[in-house]
């Protein structure tokens, strides 16, 4: 699991917890609703760890071809699960379909939120801290060491020829 996966599910939690204490207010079905933005929240934490696990395996396989359409399929998962998710609280009269639409919605308010939920993670536990990634050194093979290089090499050249007519120059004399 990574650190962001876990802010996610810090964020999902935050906005249920938000959602289940407002909505309680409002509604006649309080147990229903309760357990309806319950179970969008479990719903929301698997579609984020699936979605994290997927974008994972395109991180990792790197196949242009195959990585479009890979996380076309997996967007299209998620949608589907989602909608699987929201016909069941409306078919099951324990569950609000409402509470478990914002459940699900949570996904989305936890990643709009999820910079100030990483200042405050990060100020918390070293766990969250930003990596620092040294920068890569220029090597032989990237385009910028060739560019950088072909001056120098030109620069040589020039000094070479210089030093050529300087001698030739002074061997005539």
């Amino acid at each position: 699991m990574t650190p962001t996966l876990i802010e996610l599910w810090i964020g999902n939690t935050f906005w249920c917890i938000i959602f289940a204490a407002s909505g309680v207010w409002f509604c006649e079905n309080k147990i229903a609703y309760l357990l309806g933005v319950t179970f969008g929240w479990l719903a929301s934490l698997g579609l984020t760890f699936y979605m994290a696990r997927s974008i994972r395996l395109l991180v990792d396989d790197l196949d242009e071809g195959r990585g479009d359409r890979r996380i076309r399929s997996s967007s299209l998962i998620r949608l589907l699960i989602a909608g699987a998710v929201i016909a069941i609280a409306c078919v099951v009269p324990f569950l609000n379909p409402i509470g478990t639409f914002l459940g699900i919605f949570s996904t989305k308010l936890a990643a709009y939120c999820n910079p100030i939920i990483h200042r405050i993670t990060k100020s918390i536990s070293p766990y969250f801290a930003d990596k620092e990634y040294p920068e890569e050194e220029l090597t032989e093979e990237t385009p910028e060491a060739l560019e950088a290089k072909e001056p120098e090499t030109e620069n040589e050249s020039e000094s070479d020829h210089t030093a050529e007519s300087e001698a030739t120059s002074d061997s005539e004399e």
